[in-house]
């Protein structure tokens, strides 16, 4: 993988970058260009078995931005299934933490890379959502019941798909808690026993629960029950993880449901998302991080990891130690940090 005139791109930004034409931090991307520079490009080489692709990032200031994959121009979503990213922040950005909008985004990232037509699902979707509210606030009654049955019926497409994709996912969810407890003791009860549950977005009968908040949903102006209400929790024996649930117990557990989710992917595509974790270490102690490490080590998964130097020696430290390599980044450039492998 190379930036090419990046500006203050770092790895983890570029790599993002190039997958979903967003920010990592949710940065303007013409602010992602240094303050001489009028464009920038990105360029990342995929290898996969005999597959070389490249994918190329354009962005010239003020005007949109383009993609190229294999020198044809290319679309987000297509580019998003050559090259699927996983993000993972750690500390009081994880996903417990977040509002439901994360959640949902988590899920139909799984169903996109599953079911090839759920992008354009989504956006018939979001027209329709916002047609119907259109006529809430119009009040007509004859138009609402319109979009009510189209509302009606492209919910349940949704969330047919979302369901069979939770269904895959849970599984393998508590299976990596099982094989992490019986390889650590130490977890905490909450990590063992913890199971997640899926909300559609509404209880049982969408039609029926339509009509019946249709007084306050005309007097809100927009729709409150249905997909886009969905979301998910996570729960063990002692209640909600987001309640009760340290620091250290939410990291592992979020970092758990990235990787079910890897696996799920991996059924369906034979090979791996990459995963970017931001901070590897905020919010979590030696213990923890240890468990954090083998987990890593044991999926196989490519994965890049940002951390502060002063920290390196937390990682050379632990009884399992971290695969792969280890880079400093100065002044925008990189370049391999020699680590003493007999620490290793």
């Amino acid at each position: 993988m190379g930036p090419n005139n990046a500006g203050k791109t770092t790895i983890l930004e570029s790599i993002y970058l190039v997958s979903t034409s967003k920010s990592f931090k949710l940065t303007d991307l013409d602010k992602l260009a240094n303050a001489d520079m009028k464009s920038y490009k990105i360029s990342l080489k995929i290898v996969n078995n005999t597959l070389n692709d490249v994918i190329v990032f354009e962005k010239v200031l003020n005007k949109p931005k383009k993609l190229y994959l294999n020198d044809k121009m290319s679309s987000v979503s297509n580019v998003m299934r050559n090259l699927p990213v996983q993000v993972l922040n750690f500390g009081n950005q994880n996903i417990f933490n977040q509002k439901s909008d994360t959640r949902r985004s988590l899920i139909d990232w799984g169903v996109f890379h599953v079911e090839q037509s759920y992008s354009d699902l989504l956006k018939s979707f979001s027209a329709t959502l916002q047609s119907r509210n259109k006529v809430l606030k119009k009040r007509n009654q004859d138009e609402l019941d319109i979009w009510t049955d189209r509302f009606i019926t492209i919910s349940q497409k949704i969330n047919s798909m979302r369901e069979s994709y939770f269904n895959q996912l849970n599984p393998q969810f508590i299976d990596l808690l099982k094989n992490t407890a019986s390889a650590f003791e130490c977890l905490y009860d909450d990590i063992m026993s913890a199971k997640l549950r899926y909300f559609k977005g509404w209880d049982d009968d969408l039609r029926t629960e339509l009509r019946a908040s249709q007084d306050k949903d005309l007097a809100l102006g927009y729709t409150t029950k249905g997909p886009h209400r969905a979301d998910f929790d996570t729960v063990s024996n002692s209640g909600q993880i987001k309640e009760i649930g340290s620091m250290s117990t939410q990291v592992i557990l979020n970092f758990c449901i990235c990787l079910a989710q890897a696996r799920v992917f991996h059924v369906e595509h034979k090979h791996m998302p990459v995963m970017l974790i931001d901070d590897l270490f905020f919010g979590i102690d030696n213990k923890n991080l240890e468990v954090v490490i083998k987990l890593l080590n044991d999926s196989g998964q490519q994965c890049f990891l940002t951390a502060p130097d002063s920290l390196e020696q937390r990682l050379l430290a632990l009884e399992t130690k971290p695969r792969g390599k280890f880079f400093d980044l100065n002044n925008n450039e990189i370049k391999e940090k020699m680590i003493d492998r007999g620490s290793l």
